[in-house]
């Protein structure tokens, strides 16, 4: 550090870290190399809120961001460990914790681990007794760290010679660790065991739930594991409860959009259908929908694989298929409890969708989801089901297709005139833009450019025009280029209004939505 900026903080010999002035720092023009990061522990950063951010060699002295200046327990503490005279900086806790998360690796020792650990007690099928057993750690560690990061999913990857374990930040999987070949059963066995699954199986599929209390957030854990050529594979998905039921008017939709969708969810019946691919937000959509149909007088009641979130006043059944409780299964007794609402988790097979249908033609608003690649294309997987022509004309009455993408970082957004390829790409959808946005990196966003994810969303409701191309077997590409002559707005274009109005940009449009050739 330059030493004229040191001079300005020069402490009393005495009382070497009450410094005579005090000045905040903006964390994001740092970043925490390796050599500073061994200068104070992870777990003394977390508790103290303290980064280092600076060595000067020459005066011996260390550079600090922490929370509360006033702690001078802890800056003593620091000056003890590291020999040097800590030179304290004001800045934000948040911040400082965020920096922690971004730039800390986790804290894991792997020196508890024999190389056979293989036959350890670990991958027998009673579960370890002791919580501070090098295993319990590791696992518990991971998934802290995956928490802390904002992850959706975390992968435990067999491969040949490690286990690679890789997290899902904004839609983006990027590494996190490389564990050692030989505790990999030890990981796997300890990751059933937290899912109640059977640890002695290691050749078929497996699926299973658990809860994971990170401080005062309760997290919902759903496991899925594959065997593969290398082992077994885990994936989890990360739902924290925290986060609760959005509000549809938070997922930035369309004025048009919004209403019209809020109309659909008004009608006493009818099939109403969000579609996209996995992990495109379906789910989060449909729970909105159905917390703002949530009231005292209206009978709501769900059957889901599984329940992903509780909702108060709401009567959520999960598919068993251990005992037969199947979509459809469920879907039929719930049709003789007097419900107003229906929402089926997934149209997956013909059965579900026939009575899915039928329900909503009998008096009730049936929500669902479903996988299309677009919102036109639904009629056609609906008939491909074997549902008849005439009865998806006569009881589909909306489809939201949607996409997610990564939004632009607040903290480093910059506007800049829009490039001529990007003002082309535009003009073919005849908008027009003279500066977009773009994220140039920063730590709050790992240096991506991106933090957070938005949806772009499509919406076809059906008219009397179309239940007539319906019944008349239209193909998908027909009523594409009939919704086009009505003048409909696809993903494309939503996704091109909010790159115009700044949210996201165009290479994140363009890797959810096609464009017409």
């Amino acid at each position: 550090m330059d030493q004229n900026k040191y001079d300005s903080y020069q402490a009393k010999s005495e009382e070497p870290v009450k410094l005579k002035k005090l000045r905040s720092v903006d964390l994001y023009k740092h970043t925490i190399n390796s050599e500073l990061i061994n200068l104070i522990p992870k777990s003394f950063a977390k508790e103290h809120s303290v980064i280092p951010l600076e060595v000067d060699h020459e005066n011996n002295r260390l550079a600090v961001a922490i929370g509360n200046t006033m702690n001078y327990p802890a800056l003593n503490d620091l000056r003890l460990k590291t020999g040097m005279q800590i030179v304290p900086l004001k800045a934000n806790e948040v911040d400082i914790q965020q920096l922690i998360v971004r730039d800390y690796p986790s804290e894991i020792n792997l020196d508890g681990f024999s190389p056979d650990v293989e036959s350890s007690a670990y991958s027998k099928t009673e579960e370890p007794e002791n919580d501070n057993s090098p295993i319990i750690k590791l696992v518990n560690s991971l998934l802290q760290d995956a928490v802390d990061r904002r992850a959706s999913d975390i992968h435990f990857d067999s491969q040949e010679k490690y286990m690679v374990v890789r997290i899902r930040i904004d839609g983006e999987l990027r590494e996190l660790k490389r564990l050692p070949k030989n505790i990999q059963p030890s990981v796997i066995s300890r990751l059933k065991i937290i899912s109640s699954l059977d640890i002695t199986e290691t050749r078929a599929p497996q699926d299973g739930r658990a809860v994971f209390k990170n401080g005062t957030k309760i997290v919902d854990l759903r496991v899925s594991i594959l065997p593969t050529i290398h082992g077994e594979k885990i994936v989890i998905r990360i739902m924290d409860r925290s986060v609760g039921i959005r509000k549809l008017e938070d997922f930035k939709f369309q004025s048009a959009n919004l209403a019209a969708l809020r109309h659909l969810l008004k009608q006493p019946h009818g099939l109403v259908l969000v579609t996209g691919p996995t992990g495109s937000g379906k789910s989060s959509t449909l729970y909105a929908a159905l917390n703002e149909l949530n009231q005292p007088n209206v009978n709501v009641i769900t059957v889901e694989d599984p329940i992903e979130y509780q909702l108060e006043g709401l009567n959520q059944v999960a598919v068993n298929s251990n005992i037969g409780l199947s979509f459809a299964t469920g879907l039929r007794s719930i049709l003789r409890q007097d419900p107003n609402v229906v929402m089926v988790g997934e149209i997956r097979d013909g059965e579900t969708a026939e009575i899915a249908i039928r329900a909503s033609m009998t008096g009730h608003l049936v929500l669902s989801t479903i996988h299309t690649n677009d919102s036109a294309s639904t009629v056609n997987r609906l008939i491909d089901m074997g549902v008849d022509p005439f009865l998806v004309a006569n009881s589909l009455a909306g489809v939201l297709s949607q996409r997610l993408v990564r939004t632009i970082c607040s903290n480093c957004r910059v506007e800049e005139p829009i490039s001529s390829q990007d003002a082309a790409i535009l003009e073919e959808y005849k908008m027009y833009a003279n500066t977009l946005c773009r994220g140039t990196g920063c730590a709050k966003c790992n240096f991506s450019g991106y933090q957070g994810r938005m949806a772009i969303q499509e919406l076809l409701v059906i008219t009397t025009d179309i239940r007539k191309l319906i019944t008349s077997n239209v193909t998908s590409e027909e009523l594409t280029d009939y919704l086009k002559n009505q003048g409909m707005k696809f993903l494309i274009d939503d996704g091109f209004d909010k790159v115009i109005s700044g949210y996201t940009t165009i290479e994140e449009v363009l890797k959810v939505a096609v464009m017409e050739a």
